[in-house]
């Protein structure tokens, strides 16, 4: 058993003193060959060593490819605000039609005694087709309804300085009163329906009285 421990032990040496030999042999053979790193690392040394006898930062290179490659990169394009476009609220209509009104009112050229009378808007929201008067077409029919003029019988009870009035207040003077508005507008008003008067009553005729008879 003695025997066995102690060719253990030497076995143990042996191999720990053969391991320390080959590692120093590999170390040495190591040294001598030059690694593929070792070797650019030496050459990059001796290129800054060189940069820098010349007074040139060592960094110009690398900030000068930095320059060429931001300047190869096209700017970006600005890229326009969105404005949101807020919805046209029923309430700002009214109000943007009444400042209209308003600017009308301010018109220092007419005379507001002459305005003819108008309206809010078309009588069960259906206006005439006012492009039937002839001189009146679809730039006018718009100023007048923006005017408060949407039907026949409105232009036919104008009087001669309301319709003067009028054509100053469209951009068109003088144009009701040479092309008739007031009287083609009278012809094409629908005339009311007359009310049916009840036929009379057949007259009753009166009763002849019977003949008296005649005695004998």
């Amino acid at each position: 058993m003695i025997v066995f421990i102690l060719q253990s032990l030497f076995l143990i040496a042996a191999a720990f003193i053969a391991g320390a030999i080959l590692g120093n042999i590999f170390k040495r053979f190591s040294r001598k060959s030059e690694s593929v790193s070792e070797h650019s690392t030496r050459a990059a040394d001796a290129r800054l060593a060189s940069i820098a006898s010349l007074g040139i930062a060592a960094n110009d290179d690398i900030s000068k490819s930095a320059r060429e490659a931001a300047a190869m990169v096209p700017p970006a394009e600005p890229v326009p605000a969105i404005n949101p476009v807020p919805a046209k609220s029923p309430r700002k209509a009214v109000k943007k039609s009444v400042a209209k009104s308003a600017a009308r009112e301010r018109n220092p050229r007419q005379d507001e005694k002459n305005r003819p009378p108008v309206l809010r808007a078309a009588r069960r929201g259906k206006p005439d087709q006012l492009i039937a008067i002839d001189g009146i077409g679809n730039t006018i029919q718009s100023k007048l309804f923006e005017l408060g003029v949407f039907h026949y019988d409105q232009i036919a009870a104008w009087t001669v300085e309301q319709a003067a009035w009028v054509s100053e207040e469209i951009g068109f003077p003088g144009r009701a009163h040479r092309e008739s508005w007031i009287r083609q507008a009278a012809a094409l008003v629908k005339p009311a329906t007359k009310a049916v008067k009840p036929k009379p009553a057949p007259r009753k005729t009166a009763a002849k009285p019977a003949g008296t008879r005649k005695s004998g």
